[in-house]
This record gives C-alpha cells, sequence and structure tokens, in this order.
C-alpha cells in the first residue's frame, strides 16, 4: 500500500489545486499590498498637502486591489471546500482499512 505523500504527489488534481492555491496566495498578498498602498498615499495626503499624485495613487491602487482581491477571497473559499471535501471522502477509507487490520 502507498502512503498518503505519494498518492499526494501522484494526483494531477491535487497537484493542480495546490499550484492555483500558491498563485492565490500571491495575488491575495498583492491584492492586500495594494489595499496598504492606498490607505498611506490617502492619509498621507491628509497630513500633508493632498496632491493629484496621492489622489490618483489611492484611487488607483484601492480599484487594482478590489480586482485582484475579489476572485483570490472566492478561490480561497473553494479550495478549501475541496480539501474538506477531499478529507471527508478518505476519511471512511481509513477507517475501513483500520478495521480490516484489526480482524
Amino acid at each position: 500500500m502507498s502512503s498518503p505523500s505519494a498518492q499526494h504527489d501522484d494526483d494531477p488534481v491535487i497537484a493542480r489545486r495546490d499550484r492555483i492555491d500558491r498563485l492565490n496566495k500571491l495575488a491575495s498578498r498583492i491584492g492586500y499590498g495594494l489595499y496598504v498602498v492606498s490607505t498611506v498615499a490617502f492619509f498621507a495626503g491628509l497630513w500633508t498637502s493632498y496632491t493629484s499624485a496621492m489622489h490618483f495613487v489611492s484611487g488607483v491602487s484601492l480599484v487594482v486591489g478590489s480586482i485582484i482581491l475579489a476572485p483570490s477571497i472566492v478561490i480561497t473559499y473553494g479550495v478549501r471546500a475541496a480539501r474538506r471535501e477531499d478529507a471527508a471522502a478518505a476519511a471512511p477509507a481509513r477507517e475501513d482499512a483500520a478495521a480490516q487490520g484489526d480482524a
């Protein structure tokens, strides 16, 4: 019987899901980073003179961050649900194997 890690490495669906998850985490970091840039530019403009450049940076980073982050949040929930479903499907198989080992 092969180990679960060997099955994990051989399964193309799980490998693709892991690859999507890695890219999704990068998109999430970029999206939240752009929110930080937008917030810093906004408050820097409030504390100093609010120039058109600060207004542009604040607005563009907020819009681009939202465009990147919205699908990233949805994909995160999808990946988590798929992993929970895989774990739930694997649980009865593990219980059956353990019951046969005790017999």
